[in-house]
């Protein structure tokens, strides 16, 4: 007679599968095709299993005799099976003492083990309910999070709207007039300013300054007019820029 085949408890370390996958062997087609799909029966932990077979199978289908009915509170039957287990533990250990090598002590063994069946049978029973819940937990915490993740976002841009509002009622009613990118005369408004779009400092928005008042003036008073200009813009663009730079530090 041959040596009885060993059955590992766990299936082979995925190394033995990942060496197959080489680039080289992909790239040639010597890789391993994938395992065709289970039919009819298959073999697990050295028993045989059928592919319709229920998840948790009942106790009947395995042979195995049932101590509860059929209509039964989980809850209730484990605390019976618990104390059960217990009041044989004892009086398994009482056989050892008196007997140990009585029949009783097989006897009392056995009835150990169909109680640890049927509780472990009952657990299993509890193992769909509990996916359900911890599924049901990780979408509140996802849900949670992200909540809290809204909030924090509102709160910050509440804080850089007081900011912008601020910044812009400590603005000059009487801002004055620069000359724009087109050659059209920009200056204040209503006390309010615009920051480009593109990164570039930001320009003050205002009337188009009339052309023909602006060509009757002298050419030194307007030499004078643009120096003055350029220097009140330059403290405009400082405080727009440390307006924007904390605003970064916040963001």
């Amino acid at each position: 007679m041959g040596e009885p085949q060993q059955v590992s408890a766990l299936p082979p370390p995925p190394v033995q599968y990942i060496k197959e996958y080489t680039d080289d062997n992909v790239r040639k087609g010597l890789a391993p095709k994938p395992p065709p799909p289970i039919k009819d029966s298959y073999m697990m932990f050295g028993n045989q299993f059928q592919c319709d077979d229920l998840i948790i199978r009942p106790l009947e289908s395995q042979g195995i005799e049932r101590l509860h009915p059929m209509q039964f509170d989980h809850k209730r039957e484990l605390k019976k099976l618990n104390m059960s287990i217990l009041v044989n533990f004892l009086d398994l250990l009482d056989i050892l003492i008196r007997s140990p090598g009585s029949l009783k002590r097989e006897e009392k063994l056995e009835d150990i083990k169909l109680l640890f069946v049927h509780m472990h049978h009952l657990i299993n029973e509890y193992r769909p309910h509990q996916a359900r819940e911890t599924l049901r937990v990780m979408m509140e915490v996802q849900k949670r999070q992200r909540l809290e993740t809204a909030e924090r976002f509102q709160k910050h841009l509440e804080r850089v709207v007081e900011m912008i509002q601020g910044c812009r009622a400590s603005l000059p009613d009487d801002l004055p007039q620069v000359e724009g990118p087109n050659g059209v005369g920009e200056g204040s408004k209503n006390g309010s300013a615009v920051v480009g779009g593109s990164g570039q400092a930001p320009r003050l928005t205002s009337e188009t300054m009339d052309v023909e008042e602006a060509g009757a003036s002298s050419v030194a008073a307007s030499q004078q007019d643009k120096r003055t200009t350029a220097s009140k813009v330059d403290k405009v663009w400082d405080k727009d820029a440390a307006m924007c730079s904390i605003i970064d530090e916040i963001a």
